[in-house]
C-alpha cells in the first residue's frame, strides 16, 4: 500500500452511495450479475493491495485493515496468529453511518465485503471468509494461505 503519511480524506457517503449501486446492479442483473460487477472491480481497483500481499503476506493485510478503520473510525479488533488474520469487527462504519444518515441499506450490502475479500485473496493466493450480521453491523473477517 502506498503511504505517504497523511490520513487519505475519507467521504462516508460513499458507503450510501455503494449502498444503492449495489441495489441497483442486483435488481437488474441478479445476486450474480452484482457479484461479477464485485469481481471485476476487485481486479482492477484493489491490485495494489494484491501486489502488497504477495510481497508481505498476511501483514500486509494487516496492516491495511489497521489503517482502513482508523481512517474509517471503527471498532475493530484484529488479531494474527498462527497464520490466521481475523477482524472482528463490533461496529461496522459503513452500516453505522448509513443507519445514521437514515440511507436505505441494499439487502445484500454485507456481501460485497465477502466476495471483494474473495476475490483479492485469490489473485494473491490466500482465502478469506466473512460471518455478518448486517442488522446489527457487525461481522468476522478471516483470512489465510490458500490450500494448494
Amino acid at each position: 500500500m502506498v503511504d505517504d503519511g497523511q490520513k487519505p480524506s475519507v467521504h462516508k457517503d460513499f458507503h450510501g452511495a455503494l449502498s444503492f449501486g449495489l441495489a441497483f446492479v442486483e435488481s437488474q442483473y441478479g445476486e450474480e450479475g452484482m457479484a461479477e460487477f464485485l469481481e471485476s472491480l476487485a481486479d482492477s481497483v484493489y491490485a495494489p493491495l494484491v501486489r502488497d500481499i504477495r510481497a508481505g503476506g498476511l501483514a500486509a493485510l494487516e496492516e491495511y485493515w489497521r489503517k482502513v478503520f482508523e481512517w474509517e473510525e471503527g471498532d475493530v479488533d484484529i488479531a494474527l496468529e498462527d497464520g490466521v488474520l481475523t477482524l472482528a469487527v463490533n461496529r461496522c462504519p459503513a452500516i453505522a453511518h448509513m443507519k445514521e444518515y437514515g440511507y436505505a441499506i441494499a439487502p445484500h450490502f454485507c456481501e460485497h465485503t465477502r466476495i471483494v475479500n474473495e476475490a483479492i485473496c485469490r489473485a494473491a493466493g490466500y482465502a478469506a471468509s466473512v460471518e455478518y450480521d448486517q442488522d446489527a453491523g457487525r461481522c468476522t473477517q478471516t483470512f489465510r494461505r490458500a490450500e494448494a
